[in-house]
């Protein structure tokens, strides 16, 4: 069994990123896409996803699982993210990669290469772990048990429960 973690607004802080560059605490909520108008400013942040801050429960979510992984030779523990959907960011997927080797170095880092193509990486029974509904649903409907993150706290009693496992 594999297990794959979304980075942005799972473990780095997308959105905390671009509330911070907007100077607006109510834009968008993890999970969802901010308007066009609004990512074309975003974008020209060139180094963005190199320099996200790590998100509030990340750490825990990934020692929780890191614990596992060691109890459960075999299992596989990834990074799952995406290039952004234009693919206009250049510097994306490099600084994707360094920033998970910053944070988590032991984690390897794979490309979707987009966020819908998330599914194509699921074996009956891998784990996603996401904030986007809709790459949840097509994991499942490929076999695999997918979790919609919102924080650390309501993560962790499902993965409890659904790999029967607590520390």
């Amino acid at each position: 069994m594999n297990i794959y973690v979304d980075m942005d607004d799972v473990v780095a802080d997308w959105i905390g990123f671009a509330r911070e560059f907007f100077k607006n605490p109510e834009l968008g909520e993890p999970g969802t896409i901010i308007p066009q108008d609004e990512w074309v400013k975003l974008r020209d942040q060139e180094r963005m996803y190199r320099d996200l801050k790590v998100r509030h429960g990340a750490k825990s979510l990934i020692a929780w699982l890191t614990w596992y992984q060691t109890a459960h030779p075999g299992t596989g523990l990834f990074f799952l993210t995406a290039i952004p959907h234009n693919n206009d960011m250049p510097y994306a997927v490099m600084d994707k990669v360094l920033w998970g080797q910053k944070h988590f170095p032991n984690i390897p880092v794979f490309i979707g290469p987009y966020s819908h193509d998330k599914y194509v990486r699921c074996t009956p029974g891998d784990i996603l772990i996401d904030d986007r509904t809709i790459n949840c649903e097509e994991w499942r409907r490929e076999g695999g048990l997918a979790h919609e993150y919102r924080t650390w706290e309501e993560c962790k009693p499902w993965l409890e429960q659904t790999l029967s496992y607590k520390l």
